[in-house]
């Protein structure tokens, strides 16, 4: 049974063969046995088996240490502690204890000052530190211009139309949605122009100057694609019919707490979810056959359901691109990358928000 796995893969391959070296020097020294298998596109996965038998392992009388036990530290070079002085400058300064990612969490791990990962852990380098900025710099704009957009959308800016209620009532609707509302076809087309948006995007998401205005468009076109659905549900909260009393407020709440919690949480422990890729692709077309259906039953109870399941997949999607971003990117897309966690909030914030105006 193997003491501890891991995988390094920092982004600097003399970063990742000063830890290999530093591991093989910290356990072969006590009689282990340092298994060491490289990995397509760089880095290692390495596994430490404990002695055969006899005296010399760690713990006391050759066992290994009690389970979730941190390894034992060896020096300036022991693994998971920051790198010295003279090799690729001071740690990085990408780890800090608030914003966005959210609080971080130091664990059992001594010594480390902050942002230090997890034991077990790898750690980030320079160039994967740069680029994890790059991602969320640019995801940070796009969520800008979407919000933008759909504020816009909402707004009497370019005037308003007079709606009929049920009630006997009228309210003013703005002429974007307006338009929408009493042309469903538009609706749709705007939908099928994100999903194609999307697509064309990624397919563009290297070369330069298309690659951001692709981004940027696609971002604004999910604004304006989910006003009418948040102007309904602010409509339907202002007549006391929702869920919540104010389900827009609260669904960017809710999206805002997911995103930092996992993001913080892949940020401390740097955890590998590629093994959720599978699971997630099929739920992607269980969930979007459920769509489909919902529209055509028209049953609430159902469309609940959907939107539950929904949402619980797209926290998997950010999960799973969070991690691989983190961990497995190959740091030459950060225009796709940030369009992955895009499409995954705007598919979080339009399940959430159908919950939230659900009718009580």
């Amino acid at each position: 049974m193997a003491i501890f796995e891991t995988t390094i893969r920092t982004g600097n391959p003399a970063f990742d063969q000063q830890q290999l070296a530093a591991i093989k020097g910290q356990y072969e020294s006590q009689g282990m046995t340092v298994h060491v298998q490289p990995m397509p596109g760089g880095g290692f996965h390495v596994r430490v088996d404990p002695p055969q038998g006899g005296y010399g392992g760690y713990g006391g009388h050759g066992q290994p240490p009690a389970y979730g036990a941190p390894p034992p530290q060896a020096g300036p070079f022991a693994y998971g502690a920051p790198p010295p002085p003279s090799f690729g400058g001071p740690p990085p300064a990408f780890a800090y204890a608030g914003g966005p990612q959210g609080p971080m969490s130091q664990g059992p791990m001594t010594g480390a000052g902050p942002g230090i990962a997890a034991p077990g852990a790898v750690p980030l380098g320079v160039e994967r530190v740069r680029y994890l900025r790059k991602v969320y710099g640019l995801l940070f704009i796009s969520a800008i211009l979407a919000i933008g957009a759909g504020l816009f959308c909402v707004s009497d800016v370019l005037g308003t139309e007079t709606f009929p209620l049920e009630s006997g009532k009228t309210i003013q609707v703005p002429l974007i949605v307006a338009a929408m509302l009493e042309n469903p076809g538009l609706e749709y087309g705007a939908f099928a122009l994100l999903f194609v948006g999307v697509f064309a995007a990624s397919l563009v998401s290297k070369v330069k100057g298309v690659n951001y205005a692709a981004l940027f468009g696609v971002s604004i076109l999910m604004g304006v694609e989910m006003a009418p659905m948040a102007f309904v549900a602010q409509v339907l909260a202002g007549m006391g019919d929702t869920l919540s009393a104010n389900p827009v407020r609260d669904t960017f709440a809710m999206v805002g707490a997911i995103f930092a919690g996992l993001t913080g949480y892949v940020f401390v422990t740097r955890k590998d979810f590629s093994f959720l890729g599978a699971t997630l692709s099929m739920g992607f077309f269980v969930v979007f056959a459920g769509c489909i259906l919902a529209f055509v039953l028209g049953s609430e109870p159902f469309s609940l359901a959907i939107a539950s399941v929904g949402a619980l997949l797209s926290i998997g999607f950010l999960l799973y691109q969070t991690s691989y971003i983190f961990r497995n990117s190959d740091m030459d897309d950060p225009v796709d990358d940030a369009l992955g966690l895009i499409v995954q909030l705007r598919n979080l914030f339009m399940f959430l928000l159908r919950i939230f105006m659900s009718r009580r």
